[in-house]
């Protein structure tokens, strides 16, 4: 039973091509990861331990032509709306690493030294490919084929937001039941938290407490 199981889970995680691959022990060992289908094929590509815990823990790594590590957390790939119903729009966060020596911004059109590690929050479409770097001044651009971008510094960004579409575009239905109940939870916690403000008020606008034995009340006529 726990072997079928196991045979159940695989080919629910990867195509069938990879199925074929996996090996009772890869399989068992990877039921205990966040990520299973990259879990195994961080095994098969047998990476060093520390790269086979970040697999484990959810963490997508890329390295940049310039050296500069580029890392993600599949936990921050959620489901968003964007003034559309759920089922379309994918939202996550990733960091980049110090970059060293000079560097030429295409939006800015500055050159600046020794940029200092910087997070993002990227916003993409699922069914245009497209995505947004909030904060940067490059709106939404394609990334179907960022090979596109060959000489630009779209390029590596490019393709770090495909391989994430690639990924988490066809887990869509399991991300959109994730935000709903996401949303369902934030709707029981708003309205308790504005019930409280309600009950906080009734309570501080209640009858004011004399002390009839303070300087300010005692020859006052409430207390005589």
């Amino acid at each position: 039973m726990k072997r079928l199981i196991l045979s159940l889970l695989a080919a629910l995680a990867l195509p069938t091509a990879v199925n074929a691959e996996i090996d009772k022990e890869t399989a068992e060992f990877c039921l205990k990861a966040s990520d299973f289908a990259g879990c195994v094929e961080t095994m098969k590509r047998g990476l060093d331990t520390k790269r086979m815990n970040d697999v484990e823990d959810g963490l997508r790594t890329w390295t940049r032509d310039t050296g500069t590590k580029v890392r993600m957390r599949t936990k921050s790939v959620k489901a968003v709306q964007l003034g559309k119903p759920y089922g379309r729009y994918l939202e996550w966060f990733y960091t980049r690493g110090v970059i060293e020596g000079s560097f030429y911004n295409w939006f800015t059109e500055r050159t600046t030294n020794n940029q200092p590690a910087r997070s993002w929050k990227v916003e993409a479409d699922c069914i245009d490919y497209t995505v947004d770097w909030k904060g940067e001044a490059s709106g939404w651009i394609s990334v179907k084929n960022p090979d596109q971008y060959v000489g630009n510094q779209l390029m590596d960004p490019a393709r770090e937001a495909k391989n994430v579409l690639d990924e988490f575009c066809p887990q869509m239905d399991r991300l959109v039941a994730e935000a709903i109940e996401r949303d369902k939870i934030k709707a029981i916690e708003d309205a308790k938290k504005e019930k409280d403000k309600k009950d906080k008020k009734k309570t501080s606008s209640g009858p004011v407490k004399i002390n009839c034995n303070s300087a300010v009340w005692k020859n006052k006529p409430r207390c005589n």
